[in-house]
């Protein structure tokens, strides 16, 4: 199921690159990876997140942004683009979720309290750094 959500997403990322309405397309699609990074901090956090499971969902996280660079790579105007210092701390989120899923002790993902500290604190970064980007785009609108 979430492989074709993620498929989908990807295709109407591609169709939006075409007019105007491409940043709030790509915009939705960078609030939705905040929020999965989010849950899977919480998951790791928990010390009850199976490895298999939790490596997938950073592998599909890692994908999906992946894709949404490529699409804001395509946008010809500035303005209508995801800025690069969201896609940075994107990337870092990923880096991070990355050395999480290496976190293991049996068949459930135990990661250190550093480890924790710095994903909590990526993942405000980010979230600060959307926050910010959505309100000032709404102004130039």
């Amino acid at each position: 199921m979430r492989f074709v959500l993620l498929l989908l997403t990807t295709l109407l990322a591609a169709t939006a690159v075409a007019d105007n309405s491409t940043l709030p397309v790509l915009l939705a699609k960078v609030e939705e990876l905040n929020g999965d990074s989010a849950r899977l901090i919480v998951a790791a956090r928990s010390a009850q997140a199976k490895v298999t499971s939790f490596r997938i969902n950073v592998t599909i996280y890692r994908e999906s942004l992946r894709t949404l660079m490529l699409s804001n790579r395509e946008i010809a105007l500035d303005k209508n683009r995801i800025p690069q210092s969201i896609l940075i701390n994107m990337v870092r989120m990923s880096a991070l979720l990355h050395s999480a899923a290496e976190c293991k002790t049996g068949r459930y993902i135990v990661c250190p309290p550093e480890l924790m500290s710095q994903l909590q604190s990526q993942q405000q970064l980010l979230t600060k750094d959307i926050d910010h980007f959505k309100a000032t785009s709404g102004d130039a609108d």
